[in-house]
């Protein structure tokens, strides 16, 4: 049974290349679901003004 490939990939540095673009993409899509899943913290204005003014407290040496 033969492989029907399309013609860049009938050659191994077409092959290669597909494959290098592939595991990029998925690296990428990992990387962007790993950090922007959707998951958005959403302060409020007297959090951050009481993180502001007590920004040493919350520090330990």
């Amino acid at each position: 049974m033969k492989k029907f490939l399309p013609d860049f990939l009938q050659h191994p540095l077409g092959r290669e290349i597909a494959l290098a673009i592939a595991i990029k993409l998925l690296v990428i899509v990992a990387i962007f679901y790993a950090f922007f899943d959707g998951r958005a913290v959403d302060p409020d204005a007297d959090s951050v003004a009481d993180r502001l003014v007590n920004s040493q407290q919350h520090t330990s040496p």
